[in-house]
């Protein structure tokens, strides 16, 4: 392959120095790319949900009217299809 037009460029160009990093830019972009990204607002989603019961066991139970709530709260599921599902997953 013709690499010539690159070290015409390289001697035209001559030689350059990096731009210093700017920590705190840095930071800030990425906090902005962080905030901006699904995973983020599957997380602020999460986070906007109900509070659990104090005894979340308890409440599934016995049956108590918040026992979704509970449920969600011990994380946990009763599907065995997708209990096998989530073993398999990478």
């Amino acid at each position: 392959m013709d690499e010539s037009f690159q070290l015409r460029a390289r001697r035209l160009l001559g030689k350059r120095e990096p731009a210093p990093l700017d920590f705190s830019v840095l930071t800030a972009t990425l906090a902005a790319k962080a905030a901006a990204s699904e995973a983020a607002r599957a997380q602020a989603r999460a986070g906007a949900a109900a509070p659990a019961p104090a005894d979340p066991l308890g409440e599934i139970v016995l049956g108590g009217p918040d026992w979704a709530e509970a449920a969600s709260a011990q994380r946990g599921c009763f599907n065995r299809a997708e209990v096998k599902r989530r073993r398999n997953e990478p």
